[in-house]
């Protein structure tokens, strides 16, 4: 009888064993956002066009009287102390100062540091880099950016180039006038109609028309790990071009943003993006996919790689 019952339950856990591969409740790791980003990488994130170019006049090369633009009034706080003004009552937001020179001095712990100077009207102000020279010229790409300032010079050269551009934009994240966002279009096309200085974050603000609509996005000349740059917002040819086999009705839901079942991971990548996590799960049927979004956000394709259901 025991030995009876030892067959019944070693062939129980067997069976346990074999279904619970297929239970949905075992996955494979959950996969992380650069594991994502690898796999999903889309075509339409590489700029099939020319990027633009402009002169950048970084310092120490910059000219007595340079304009900048002021971001923000924290910028206060980066100024050495004066009889001139009290820091507190210091209000520079959305002004434009000068530059006015530089100087070195010793350090307390005995380096050469550079010393810039701008004027605001008749205020003269003094930020202390705490930066060698070498410290200054020595980064990566050459360039120093005092914070909370935007080089007017810049945003002129971007003027000049971006001005009447016709692009497909890739980014629903707009922007009013009033620097409220606003629900964007992705994948259409657009016209240039001005730069502007931006925020403390992205440098420049670019204006355009979609439709008789004008909005804003926020941009930084190089990329960076916010990935705002001219190729991240911006393509030079028809995104759709490149995905033929989107019904149109599908291809409206991606350039609103929005999603509906039976949607391909394809499309549903390209509609809200890739996932900032994803699970794998095994079933009878081959494997289902769920997809994470840090705002709430899941979708879940079954073994076909169709949407079954989501929440957005």
């Amino acid at each position: 009888m025991r030995k009876v019952l030892l067959y019944v339950v070693t062939g129980l856990c067997a069976m346990l064993s074999l279904q619970g591969c297929f239970t949905g409740v075992e996955s494979t790791k959950a996969i992380t956002q650069k594991d994502v980003e690898r796999a999903y990488a889309g075509d339409e994130y590489n700029n099939h066009g020319q990027s633009i170019e402009i002169p950048l006049d970084t310092f120490p090369k910059w000219d007595m009287g340079k304009r900048f633009y002021v971001t923000d009034n924290n910028i206060k706080y980066i100024f050495s102390p004066s009889q001139q003004f009290a820091i507190d009552s210091l209000n520079l937001q959305d002004k434009i100062i000068t530059y006015d020179g530089y100087t070195k001095s010793l350090s307390i712990d005995g380096r050469q540091v550079v010393n810039l100077y701008f004027k605001a009207g008749d205020i003269n102000l003094q930020y202390n880099t705490n930066r060698t020279m070498d410290d200054i010229t020595g980064t990566t790409d050459g360039r120093f950016e005092v914070p909370f300032l935007v080089d007017l010079d810049e945003v002129e050269q971007l003027r000049k180039v971006m001005t009447g551009m016709s692009l497909y934009i890739k980014t629903p994240i707009w922007y009013d006038v009033t620097g409220e966002m606003i629900g964007g279009r992705k994948y259409v096309n657009i016209s240039i109609t001005d730069v502007l200085p931006g925020d403390k974050v992205f440098p420049f603000k670019v204006q355009f028309n979609d439709s008789g609509r004008t909005a804003y996005v926020f941009m930084s000349y190089r990329d960076n790990y916010l990935h705002r740059s001219f190729d991240d917002l911006f393509s030079t040819t028809d995104i759709r071009e490149r995905y033929p086999m989107i019904s149109d009705e599908n291809w409206q839901r991606i350039i609103n943003s929005q999603v509906a079942t039976y949607m391909t991971k394809e499309e549903c990548r390209l509609s809200i993006g890739p996932p900032n996590t994803l699970e794998r799960v095994p079933t009878y049927n081959g494997v289902r996919e769920y997809w994470y979004y840090t705002n709430g956000t899941y979708l879940i394709f079954d073994e076909e790689g169709l949407l079954t259901s989501f929440r957005r």
